[in-house]
């Protein structure tokens, strides 16, 4: 049975809970941590193929590198009898694709949240050097508390028919419906592939279909590289503008139009409600299809390579010399002998010289528009574009298009992506939260972990551990990677003192000397307690530490006729009671003829908080004789002697906490 199999002697599998062409994935226990996890195994067909083993150890590398909380953790990897299998947290919950087929179009806000989270984990992805590759809600999951879950990175995945497949590297390009159109050319993929695969899951979300579809995974590859889409909001008008907005930017067919990084498009998200009747972004219509041709695998796919070839670059170079030939037969008719002249100017305009484009990228913004003059280019043709930005300072440049160290035409416009800095965003409230709450509230915000730190400070209201307050505060405009202090609570303690015996009153004195509070307060008749004396408190005893201003209720005696020890008016000694047998307690008492009888008395103190008790003997001598009081904390025996006449019955009474815990009669 499956459920026998326990892979590195820890991990017992349950059921398979989903899979691709490369990899099973199962639900299995970890027996030493006792917890739920999910294994990828590595298909046995695969295990002989060191290709294959190379690239599953590469998504275990890359995973590892990654920690996240809207990315699945991977907690091991092993090999067990030839089978390589990946350890990673269990996720309780279904698919995005699960969720857009029962439910799409989703409504906005929740598309909001759900691609602000995926945002979150991807920027952090990408600040590591990893590239998905393969965004699309497969790989998504979100858990019952809504928290959104980003699998398989840097995964490798086999053949099937939703993938096209590099033949000599056996890499994956990426699932045919979301990927991009540089991964459709086989050009080298960078975190803009990711952004558009982002735009494409907002597209189903937003929408319930896909933005291309055709009868084979080359026709949609196509479609990538050389179609439109229908816009979202014709086929859903309730999408506010300004959300159809960044769909379209992420979807811009040339890597330069889209978005400069993940917090850009963060940040856009997060002014999509509050500002939603924008301009209509354009869509760039101009692009380069430049083609690479992609070997591929498989059956069906034989003909990419023809098709991809037949891209619109060709088209339009034949296109562009048939002008030219046209300008030139009109010069020659026009000018006659003064054609040739014309052919010359002709030529020499379409014989654009190349230059080197230097890299500007980490330059401050006018020391990279001067180092382009330098190199050949008019500031005419450079564009600067601001953008926020969390990995570079503001005025710095952090991309720029074309590419730095190429060669491009002299009158090539270029684009200079400068930083803003990082995206602000609405600092959260997560006053009285707890600390670690708190922080995973600020980093699915948006805000880095790292810049996130702690204070305490003493509190009599707020309970230990909680957020008393944040710097910033609540409310205001934060950049993503502003520093943030949280003022954590560590409550005041005080001890409890010892009232037992006290009157009502001194109780009362001694509990607000100490920082405390007197909370309820319970009278009854005790004949043998003095007047509001207090005889029992709860729920902390004496010598407890407590938090400052925390509530003692009281127990308290009411004897208004009796001689306790604050108002006896016998003549008694000054540990006088009540007087039940008509004389007073200690020398008023008849003792001639008493015969002593000693007797031992032990309480234990187990661990815990320490015990008051109190040892009251009736005798010859008079009743409520308090011999011991005193608090213990361990066990403790007393020797006290009991008076008695012949025939005459004495007791001794314990009381542990200010309660009756044994009585001991004791016959003369």
């Amino acid at each position: 049975m499956l459920t026998a199999r326990v892979l590195g002697g820890r991990y017992q599998l349950q059921e398979p809970i989903g899979g691709g062409g490369m990899a099973i994935v199962y639900r299995a226990v970890d027996t030493l941590l006792d917890r739920v996890v999910a294994i990828k195994m590595l298909r046995s067909q695969f295990a002989e193929d060191d290709e294959f083993v190379s690239r599953f150890r590469q998504e275990a590398q890359a995973a590892a590198r990654l920690s996240h909380p809207n990315i699945v953790n991977v907690y091991d990897v092993g090999v067990a009898e030839k089978e390589y299998y990946i350890v990673m947290e269990y996720v309780d919950g279904p698919t995005l694709k699960d969720i857009i087929v029962k439910r799409a179009p989703l409504p906005v806000n929740e598309v909001l949240d759900i691609t602000k989270q995926i945002c979150a984990a991807l920027s952090h992805a990408h600040t590591e050097h990893i590239i998905h590759r393969d965004v699309k809600p497969h790989n998504i999951l979100v858990n019952k508390f809504g928290v959104v879950k980003v699998a398989d990175f840097g995964i490798a995945r086999a053949v099937t028919g939703n993938t096209i497949t590099d033949r000599q590297a056996t890499s994956v390009l990426g699932s045919v419906h979301y990927f991009s159109p540089e991964q459709a050319r086989g050009a080298q993929t960078d975190a803009k592939s990711d952004i558009y695969s982002l735009g494409v899951v907002m597209y189903e979300m937003l929408t319930g279909s896909l933005p291309f579809s055709g009868s084979s995974p080359v026709s949609v590859a196509l479609k990538h590289l050389r179609e439109p889409f229908v816009e979202p909001r014709e086929l859903n008008k309730s999408i506010p503008q300004s959300v159809e907005n960044v769909v379209l930017r992420c979807m811009v067919k040339t890597p330069e139009g889209r978005y400069p990084d993940m917090a850009a498009v963060k940040a856009d998200l997060d002014e999509a409600l509050e500002h939603p009747n924008v301009p209509k972004f354009q869509m760039p219509q101009d692009y380069n299809d430049e083609t690479i041709a992609v070997p591929v695998v498989g059956e069906g796919f034989s003909e990419v390579s023809s098709q991809l070839r037949q891209s619109t670059k060709p088209v339009k170079r034949w296109r562009k010399v048939a002008q030219v030939t046209g300008i030139v037969a009109v010069a020659v008719a026009a000018l006659g002998a003064g054609g040739y002249a014309a052919i010359a100017i002709v030529t020499n305009l379409v014989k654009v010289p190349n230059l080197p484009l230097p890299s500007v990228v980490g330059k401050p913004a006018n020391t990279a528009m001067q180092s382009l003059v330098q190199a050949g280019f008019s500031p005419n043709q450079i564009q600067e574009k601001y953008e926020s930005n969390s990995n570079k300072p503001k005025g710095i440049v952090y991309d720029q298009s074309p590419t730095g160290n190429t060669e491009v035409k002299k009158t090539r416009e270029i684009t200079l992506y400068v930083s803003k800095g990082a995206p602000q965003i609405s600092m959260p409230d997560v006053t009285g939260q707890p600390a670690d709450q708190a922080k995973q509230t600020l980093v699915t915000a948006g805000f880095s972990a790292n810049n996130i730190s702690e204070q305490q400070q003493q509190s009599t209201t707020v309970p230990t551990g909680q957020v008393i307050s944040t710097s910033p505060a609540a409310g205001n405009q934060v950049s993503t990677d502003a520093k943030i202090v949280l003022t954590v609570s560590v409550q005041q303690t005080t001890t409890v003192p010892n009232v037992l015996g006290k009157s009502y009153a001194d109780a009362v004195k001694a509990l607000e000397a100490a920082g405390l509070q007197v909370g309820q307060v319970t009278h009854k008749q005790m004949s043998n307690m003095a007047d509001q004396q207090v005889y029992y408190i709860y729920p902390y005893q004496e010598g407890q530490t407590v938090p400052t201003g925390s509530a003692v209720n009281l127990d308290v005696a009411d004897n208004p006729n009796g001689a306790g020890t604050e108002n006896s008016t016998d003549n008694g000694t000054a540990n006088g009671g009540s007087t039940s047998n008509g004389t007073g307690n200690g020398t008023g008492a008849n003792t001639t003829n008493a015969q002593p009888y000693p007797e031992t008395i032990s309480v234990d103190a187990p661990k815990g908080p320490p015990i008051h008790v109190q040892i009251v003997i009736d005798d010859a001598r008079g009743t409520n004789q308090v011999v011991v009081d005193q608090t213990i904390h361990k066990k403790t025996s007393w020797q006290e002697t009991v008076y008695l006449n012949a025939g005459q019955k004495g007791d001794i009474k314990v009381y542990e906490n200010g309660k009756l815990a044994y009585n001991y009669p004791v016959q003369g």
